[in-house]
């Protein structure tokens, strides 16, 4: 019978796969000299938004899962729980991710407003969440490391996940 370890097990699981897939896309893609031809702007832009899209609802999911497993989370891998507050408190702080995920991403129009948001508020959402610049690579290392199996787990969600996943796993 599959309890609530077991699930949450599965879900941290998924969480490694779909990031880790991700952000493993948008690289692969970006160095493809071919995908910069002007001819596929649309195809590239279809691809990140594909991306991102995934990620953000990823990063909210990785919240949701802080908060309806705490308790499985506090019983089984205490010793992780700093590090897995201060990614949480990183996602939730970040205010253009969750607008992004409230009203984009999941919706049609935003809840608050009403409307859809036009390309140029998503495209500035999107440069705030990355951190301010056009240069997404310090994000997705920070999501999943280009170097990751080299990198310090402490310092990628990816990372963290997979020690959450490793503990759990080992004590089930």
């Amino acid at each position: 019978m599959r309890n609530r370890n077991h699930e949450l097990l599965e879900i941290l699981v998924g969480l490694i796969g779909d990031l880790t897939i991700s952000v493993s896309i948008i690289r692969e893609y970006e160095d493809k000299p071919y995908m910069h031809k002007p001819e596929l702007v649309a195809s590239r832009q279809s691809i990140w938004r594909l991306c991102f899209n995934s990620i953000v609802l990823n990063c909210c999911k990785y919240v949701e899962l802080n908060r309806k497993y705490s308790r499985e989370f506090n019983e089984m891998t205490p010793e992780l729980n700093k590090i897995r507050g201060q990614y949480n408190k990183l996602i939730t702080s970040n205010k253009s991710l969750l607008i992004l995920r409230d009203d984009y991403i999941a919706h049609v129009n935003s809840l608050k407003t009403k409307k859809c948001l036009t390309p140029e508020e998503v495209q500035n959402h999107i440069i705030a969440m990355i951190g301010g610049g056009t240069n997404a690579a310090e994000f997705l290392d920070w999501i999943y490391p280009d170097d990751y199996e080299s990198s310090n787990t402490d310092e990628s969600l990816v990372g963290v996940v997979t020690q959450l996943r490793d503990l759990l796993l080992s004590k089930l």
